[in-house]
């Protein structure tokens, strides 16, 4: 999980201090960008429209460019796309072989050693020997005709219905073929993102451009060159949600996020830590955003030091698995 990361120096004799109302209009003017290079679903009209006016705010209020080093958040989140697709076909195909020449009670074994957890909209797969595989809830339910709900903390069932599923399979001496057809969607998904890659160069390359231009044109207001922000962020330090929260079994891990007083997050699935989020929460609803720039919300609550996460699934809200704040 991806999220820009703005970095700005300001001249050590700022002749001006934003007020609050213009403070919050570069913050938003910021923010708005960074949606803008993070948020895969926006239309290319819209992201355009938000770099050249983002680029324009920060120009008049005194702010420096911030257009960020490398690549942006939407072309790392395709890069790790590309990558994870390449890795699932690895070791799905390393599966496939490692099963094709076993009896049908070495099958079974090896079945009965992959740990599945169903997390959100995606299959958590731990195989002995392979580095943890992640696969799309559709692609599972597709190719092995197991219909995966998911929710927020992962359901049990799912993963059993889906090991129940591949000890079937295996049984008709149809689980390898279904691997190899789960392997065959993936290959033709690499390419599409390949594909996808090398348009999202080309189109980045314009936007840098439009927002460059943006901001060479504009004009910085009379006595706002570099102009500090007003400091008066509230703190998250009073938020009962800062802190670490787990949830384990067997003493591991399974799930869990450590939300900090800075508004970063970390989630943690399996021991394994992702980093790059911020969350900030209204009322009861929590919110985590991502490197994609999208927005996930949950209600939640805090009863007696654990956390419920609640989701809401075909009209009925399902609650997540409790965790302890530590």
């Amino acid at each position: 999980m991806i999220i820009l990361v703005f970095s700005a120096v300001y001249t050590a004799n700022a002749q001006k201090e934003l007020n609050k109302y213009e403070t919050k209009w570069v913050l938003e003017a910021k923010s708005q960008l960074e949606a803008a290079l993070s948020d895969i679903d926006m239309t290319d009209s819209e992201r355009l429209r938000i770099v050249q006016r983002s680029a324009v705010t920060l120009k008049e209020y005194g702010q420096p460019s911030i257009w960020p080093k490398g690549d942006i958040p939407i072309q790392q989140f395709m890069d790790e796309q590309f990558n994870q697709c390449k890795d699932e076909i690895a070791t799905m195909s390393a599966l496939s072989l490692n099963l094709e020449h076993k009896t049908l009670d070495q099958k079974m074994k090896l079945i009965n050693t992959i740990q599945i957890e169903v997390v959100e909209n995606q299959i958590q797969m731990l195989i002995p020997g392979s580095t943890p595989v992640q696969l799309s809830s559709d692609a599972v339910s597709t190719v092995f005709n197991v219909d995966i709900m998911g929710v927020s903390g992962g359901k049990r069932q799912d993963a059993k219905d889906l090991t129940s599923r591949f000890k079937e399979l295996a049984k008709t001496n149809k689980l390898i073929e279904q691997i190899n057809i789960l392997v065959d969607g993936h290959r033709v998904s690499l390419r599409q993102i390949n594909e996808d890659k090398d348009l999202l160069r080309k189109k980045v390359l314009l936007w840098k451009r439009a927002y460059v231009n943006a901001y060479s044109g504009a004009f910085t207001m009379k006595g706002y060159e570099g102009a500090i922000l007003a400091q008066d962020k509230p703190s998250s330090q009073s938020n009962p949600i800062v802190g670490t929260w787990l949830y384990k079994e067997d003493k591991s891990i399974v799930a869990g996020y450590i939300f900090n007083s800075d508004y970063t997050a970390t989630q943690i699935i399996y021991d394994e830590k992702y980093t790059g989020w911020t969350w900030e929460t209204k009322g009861n609803t929590l919110y985590l955003i991502g490197g994609n720039g999208k927005r996930n919300s949950w209600e939640y609550r805090i009863d007696n030091g654990r956390l419920y996460l609640t989701v809401e699934y075909n009209g009925e809200k399902v609650e997540g698995l409790p965790m302890v704040k530590q």
